[in-house]
C-alpha cells in the first residue's frame, strides 16, 4: 500500500566531490569502493539502514555485479536489504559523494552514487539488515559514515530533510 517518496528530485547536474590523488615520486593512487545509493526521504526525514553487527548506519544501497548497469544493481540491492521493488521508470540521479570509506585502510576511498526512486511494497529490513530508521539532520554524526553524513548535510541545504 505504500508507495515511495513523496517527491522526485530533478537536482542539478551531479557534483563529484573530489578527493583523489595522483600517482607522483611513488605515491600509490587511491583505491576506490564504488557503490551506488537509494535516496529515500518522507515526512522530511532519510532512510537510513544497519546491517547486522554494525554499528554505523548507511545509505541503503550496494556495489555493482559484473555487467551490471546502476539502475539494475539499484533495484536488485533495494530488493535484498529494504524487500521493496524500486519502479524503474521513476529512477532519478540525485548526485556522487566521495571520501574515505569507513572502517577501510587509509586512503579507500567509497564513491557513492545516489539515486531517488519510487517503490511498490512495503520496507522492511532483510536478513542482511537488523535496522531501518528514518533520521533528520540532527541526527549523531557518530551513528553515520563520513558518505552518509555528506549526504544528509546535502539534502539539509537542500530543505529536503528536517
Amino acid at each position: 500500500s505504500s508507495l515511495g517518496p513523496a517527491f522526485v528530485l530533478r537536482p542539478p547536474a551531479a557534483r563529484l566531490l573530489s578527493t583523489s590523488r595522483h600517482c607522483r615520486n611513488g605515491m600509490a593512487e587511491a583505491s576506490f569502493i564504488d557503490k551506488l545509493a537509494l535516496v529515500l526521504v518522507r515526512d522530511r526525514k532519510q532512510l537510513v539502514a544497519r546491517s547486522k553487527g554494525k554499528t554505523a548506519f548507511f545509505t541503503p544501497g550496494g556495489k555493482r555485479e559484473s555487467g551490471e548497469s546502476d539502475e539494475e544493481a539499484l533495484i536488485r540491492e533495494s530488493k535484498e536489504e529494504l524487500t521493496v521493488d524500486l519502479v524503474p521508470s521513476t529512477i532519478e540521479h540525485y548526485g556522487v559523494f566521495q571520501a574515505q570509506a569507513f572502517g577501510k585502510p587509509e586512503g579507500t576511498m567509497v564513491r557513492m552514487t545516489c539515486y531517488t526512486a519510487d517503490f511498490e511494497g512495503e520496507l522492511a529490513p532483510s536478513e542482511e539488515v537488523e535496522e531501518l530508521r528514518w533520521i533528520a539532520s540532527d541526527c549523531p554524526h557518530s551513528d553515520l559514515t563520513v558518505t552518509g553524513i555528506m549526504l544528509m548535510e546535502d539534502l539539509k541545504k537542500r530543505d529536503l530533510i528536517d
